[in-house]
């Protein structure tokens, strides 16, 4: 049981480490870069060190931490983050507060818990190590040796006290605000150090010319010693800095070291004490007792080099944080007299409700300067909604079960309460505002999360509406009542979740049916079930219903798929022979034959008999105009590679497929005759036969096998695919 005393001796801590000054200014001429990373630099080099998904999202946001769960999409708000840091490497300050606005709910709060985390994993890393410094001062009897029969001689040309063991330390002041070490360097010499260190990284230095770390100085307290031995020592640095005692620190939300959130109860956030009458201290060097020594306290002073967070920032009084208006313009705390630098990451979150009334103060401008909004809507990518609620539905599964597009058919609520109609006037392509206009919601969320066009729409406007998927995003954003503004909250959806466990051992999307009928009575409790319908925006009974079908043509297909029939054509072969012929026939050229080795004409009845069997609306010369300009681009795209024609055409092969389902229909009606039997026979819970029905071994087995499938290929329980199953029949068969 005490094995872990073993290993944990053995594992170093990154926190326990101890350099004198010359030690670190080794390291320092080893690692200028990341020796000179005012805070903003740093974290931007920790976004990157967790580095980018494919959409330019950070990795960071969406890895699992015990304290801190992932935060999915917001992929906007991450660049926009980013792009402040930017701004302020080229300020060389951080000069703005970062603002996070959004409705409750949308992760502000865990965006920024995302970044304290990061940070707090990569200053564990060589890449991320900071340092600080303590003041360390030795026993009389250490210098100038002991009295007495055992007096033991001491080492008087020692190099430095950062070593001492504690026994023979009279005191230690440590460096509240955390002051970078190279701080101690006086100021004309700091700066050439550093010229030459970041010679080869001419962007930095541009940046740190222009921070606290080449224009600024100690905080108060240390330079008042720095002086004070400096005196003592009649002008001799060596001997000063004999004192210095470099320390690695390591950020951390839990005990506030670089990473503080302020909640909005009212307080001072800096503070000051003096300590000179301590009677701790009162081993000191006299030289330094007489001075008027400070203890700098706060949430201000331990976020120093690091993130200092205000939830709800708009929550509190204004007169205390009117103090962000000086701070954010020069990069200092003026505290009772004492100007104090800060290299701080200043970010804060707010509600819209509480914003709007922000901008109705007489102050509002004077802030307007000084801060940065960035939205943080809810998302409305329904698939990246869906993974916010993973955790928990592991975590229900032992009391319930959802079943496949149970989650997918919430998720698909959630963001149809978020999107608004599209509107002409806002589009200057009169064709992509016809075809917008007419999406309804259901059809434009998934647009936006699948890139999938409605399969009513042709060739031509599906590649409009594909060209045009920015402004689709874009539309609202400047506006007051942008997209994700209202609508429900992952909060109130994962309370929908509970309920639903509550009530159901198995959830399939009748169960998600059924709750939300019942949901969208409560006008009292959500805002967004009163807003205006827009034919079928803002219609809360009409995004069920389109759910409702959309989620059955999904399982329908499924259970098709389950029949255990096998269609007899291959579609590879079937569309690759249609492609040869139409090209060939388009370019008025003659086909191979590949069992005579003749050039034939193009086979017409074939061309003819293939796009009546996938039901074709649109003209067919635009319909073979378009499959032949999209295998050219899949050319130009893939050079080199083989033709997959089921990978390039999918809308093909599912016309193909819904060809062969009237044959399936027979089988269907056969199953709809004898599920009420099967199910009779089962005892579900145990999934033992019971008593005998008129149930023929054949149809048992028919039944038996589609469960398995659907089992198999799809992960539908017993429970819920015989529920589904009468469902669907029930629906529409």
């Amino acid at each position: 049981m005490l094995d872990w005393i073993e290993l944990a001796q053995e594992k170093k801590e990154t926190n326990s480490e101890i350099l004198s000054f010359q030690d670190y200014m080794d390291i320092f001429q080893k690692h200028p870069y990341r020796e000179c990373r005012p805070s903003y630099q740093y974290l931007k080099d920790m976004l990157n060190y967790y580095g980018k998904n494919e959409d330019q999202s950070f990795k960071l946001f969406e890895t699992h931490h015990p304290d801190s769960p992932p935060v999915y999409g917001q992929t906007k708000t991450q660049q926009a983050l980013y792009q402040n840091l930017r701004n302020f490497s080229e300020e060389g300050m951080n000069n703005k507060f970062i603002l996070l606005v959004g409705p409750n709910g949308s992760s502000k709060s865990s965006l920024v818990r995302k970044l304290m985390k990061g940070a707090e994993e990569y200053s564990k890393t060589d890449d991320g190590c900071l340092y600080s410094f303590s003041w360390v001062f030795p026993i009389d009897n250490y210098v100038k040796g002991t009295l007495g029969l055992n007096t033991t001689p001491r080492e008087t040309d020692i190099k430095t006290f950062a070593y001492l063991e504690d026994k023979d330390i009279s005191a230690i002041l440590t460096s509240e605000l955390k002051d970078h070490p190279i701080l101690l360097i006086p100021r004309e010499y700091r700066r050439e150090i550093i010229k030459e260190l970041l010679e080869d990284y001419p962007d930095l230095y541009d940046s740190v010319q222009k921070s606290y770390l080449f224009k600024g100085d100690l905080s108060k307290r240390n330079r008042m010693i720095y002086d004070a031995l400096l005196k003592n020592y009649k002008g001799n640095h060596k001997e000063v800095l004999k004192h210095i005692r470099i320390e690695r620190f390591n950020i951390s939300r839990r005990y506030s070291t670089s990473a503080v959130t302020i909640e909005p109860q009212i307080h001072v956030d800096a503070r000051m004490q003096q300590i000179t009458m301590d009677k701790r201290l009162a081993s000191l060097p006299p030289s330094l007792q007489s001075l008027n020594l400070f203890s700098l306290q706060g949430e201000v002073v331990l976020a120093n080099r690091g993130i200092l967070e205000f939830s709800d920032l708009l929550k509190r009084p204004l007169d205390s944080y009117k103090y962000l208006l000086q701070t954010m313009e020069t990069g200092s705390l003026n505290l009772q007299g004492i100007l104090t630098e800060l290299d701080i990451f200043f970010v804060g979150t707010s509600n819209e409700v509480h914003l709007s009334a922000f901008k109705q103060h007489p102050d509002f401008n004077s802030f307007k300067g000084r801060f940065n909004f960035v939205r943080v809507p809810y998302l409305l990518d329904y698939r990246k909604e869906e993974k916010i609620y993973e955790d928990q539905i592991i975590g229900l599964k032992e009391k319930s079960l959802f079943e496949p597009h149970s989650i997918e058919a919430l998720c698909l609520f959630a963001v149809l309460t978020r999107v608004r109609q599209p509107q002409v006037k806002n589009y200057a392509n009169k064709k992509l505002a016809n075809i917008v206009t007419n999406l309804n919601p259901l059809e434009k969320a998934i647009f936006l999360a699948e890139n999938k066009v409605p399969e009513r729409l042709d060739s031509e406007s599906g590649q409009i509406l594909r060209s045009g998927k920015n402004e689709l995003l874009e539309e609202f954003e400047n506006e007051n009542l942008y997209e994700g503004k209202f609508g429900i909250s992952p909060r109130d959806l994962k309370n929908m979740i509970y309920r639903l466990t509550s009530e159901s051992k198995n959830i399939t999307i009748v169960e998600i049916v059924e709750y939300l009928e019942k949901f969208i009575q409560l006008k009292n409790e959500y805002d967004f079930l009163n807003m205006t319908p827009q034919a079928d925006y803002h219609h809360p009974a009409r995004f069920i219903a389109l759910i409702k079908e959309h989620t059955l043509n999904i399982f329908d297909e499924e259970f098709r798929d389950s029949l255990g029939m096998v269609d007899d054509r291959s579609y590879e072969d079937y569309i690759r022979k249609y492609v040869q012929n139409i090209n060939a026939m388009i370019k008025g050229e003659k086909i191979k034959n590949s069992v005579t080795g003749k050039f034939e004409e193009s086979d017409q009845y074939f061309i003819q008999e293939f796009e009546k069997s996938i039901n074709l609306k649109e003209k067919a010369e635009d319909f073979r105009s378009h499959l032949i300009s999209k295998l050219g681009a899949y050319y130009l795209d893939n050079p080199g590679q083989g033709i997959v024609y089921m990978e390039v055409f999918p809308e093909v092969v599912s016309r193909l497929k819904e060809s062969f389902r009237e044959e399936q229909k027979k089988v269907i009606k056969n199953v709809s005759r004898n599920i009420v039997y099967y199910e009779a026979e089962m005892d579900i819970s145990s999934d033992k036969e019971k008593e005998k029905t008129p149930l023929s071994e054949e149809n048992r087995k028919l039944i038996k096998g589609i469960i398995t499938n659907l089992n198999k290929n799809y992960g539908y329980g017993l429970t819920g695919a015989l529920t589904l199953i009468k469902y669907i029949i029930k629906e529409k068969y």
